[in-house]
Order: C-alpha cells, then structure tokens, then sequence
C-alpha cells in the first residue's frame, strides 16, 4: 500500500514542476515577442533609410547629370580630357 505522504508529495512536486515549466515557456513566448517587435522596428527603420538614401543618390545623380551636361556644352576639350585621364586610372587599377 502506498504511503499517503508520498503520494501527495509527488503530486505537490508534479505540479511545481509543471508550474516552473509553463512559466519558463511564458517568458520564452514574451522574450520572442519583444525580440520579433524589436526587429520589425529595426526593419523599419533600414527601409526609411534605404528609401532616404535611394532619394538622395538620385538627386546626386541629377546634379552630375547636369554638371557634366554644362561641362561638355561649354568645355568640351577639358571634359574630354578628364574623361580620358579617368578611363586611364580606372584601367590602372583594374589591372592591378
């Protein structure tokens, strides 16, 4: 016949056990929570700056665009020159 005693301390450590179980899987699920928001911030907040810079690089663009439009209306000999003198460099260090 069991004892009484030890029937009822197993059943009592049983569910202390599953107790501490279900509260460590609670702060596991909120610990993932906070980490997958944080992330989604963080996501969010490259895309604006991905976004940002893409607009910057084309206003950059633009303003090159016209720069060199300018410089081969009205210097055309020098815009030449320093186009060759880049195709130079950067042939230089392609090969290197």
């Amino acid at each position: 016949m069991a004892n009484p005693t030890t029937s009822e301390d197993l059943k009592s450590a049983s569910h202390d056990l599953t107790d501490k179980a279900v509260d460590a899987g609670l702060r596991a699920v909120d610990s993932l929570e906070r980490t997958a928001i944080n992330l989604q911030e963080k996501g969010e907040r490259l895309m604006s700056k991905s976004a940002e810079l893409g607009d910057n690089m084309q206003k950059v663009a633009r303003n090159f665009s016209k720069a060199v439009d300018k410089s081969v209306t009205e210097q055309p000999m020098t815009t030449l020159g320093m186009a060759v003198a880049a195709g130079f460099i950067l042939g230089a260090i392609w090969k290197a």
